[in-house]
């Protein structure tokens, strides 16, 4: 039941993309998604907030992703937390313990106001940097999008989401690109992978620290970090 609905659900986004409540009208019905949304708390900042980025792996300068999927089922309550990919066991621990604080009630999806099941994903996305902030790809690529510099354009977005896979915002704007460029096949595809992302992604977490190395008088290079909250 929980996978028809959620068909159900994605076959509705594929026709139209509107924000976290959504009207949807087909022939002769009228179906309405609301997305789930924890009650507690701001959820991107309390997650934000007890993700530690783990020491070894900040030295190291490395970088990687964790991917959590879990229901919300129709009375409010988190069910079946599970993996559903990592890039390093450090960043999953660091993850996991925080997502494990979740205690709080949440509202649950509803499809035309009646509460129902739903399964949502949870990125978690740690990266360093050097002194400056993380490179803007979707501000970048909305810019050369709107001084209609397509293949710089395409370009940017292309390794916007190789970094960050989950942002829907930048297969929808890629998805632009592509149709101004004649790729449209390429932007249906992009299109639908917006649509999929908007439904699926219950948030992104960006896990970052900036990393600041300075050259003593003895030429020995020191690394300091500070957290960004």
């Amino acid at each position: 039941m929980l996978k028809k609905r959620t068909l159900v659900v994605l076959a509705l986004f594929t026709i139209f993309m509107y924000s976290n409540s959504q009207i949807v009208q087909k022939s002769d019905s009228i179906i309405k998604y609301e997305k789930a949304k924890y009650l507690k708390q701001d959820l991107n900042k309390f997650l934000l907030i007890k993700t530690l980025y783990p020491s070894s792996e900040l030295t190291s300068m490395i970088n990687g992703d964790v991917v959590f999927s879990f229901i919300i089922n129709k009375n409010g309550k988190l069910e079946s937390l599970a993996l559903k990919d990592y890039d390093n066991a450090s960043f999953l621990n660091s993850s996991k313990n925080a997502i494990e604080l979740l205690d709080g009630e949440w509202s649950p999806a509803k499809l035309n106001d009646s509460p129902v099941d739903m399964k949502y994903l949870i990125a978690f996305r740690f990266r360093t940097y050097l002194e400056r902030k993380p490179y803007d790809y979707k501000g970048q690529g909305r810019n050369l999008f709107e001084k209609q510099k397509y293949e710089r354009a395409l370009k940017t977005l292309n390794s916007g989401i190789e970094d960050n896979k989950y942002d829907y915002e930048l297969y929808e704007l890629r998805s632009k690109v592509k149709e101004m460029l004649g790729d449209i096949e390429g932007a249906k595809n992009d299109q639908l992978n917006s649509l999929r992302l908007k439904v699926e992604i219950m948030s992104i977490i960006d896990v970052t620290e900036p990393i600041v190395r300075r050259i003593d008088k003895l030429g020995v290079t020191k690394t300091t970090t500070t957290r960004i909250q």
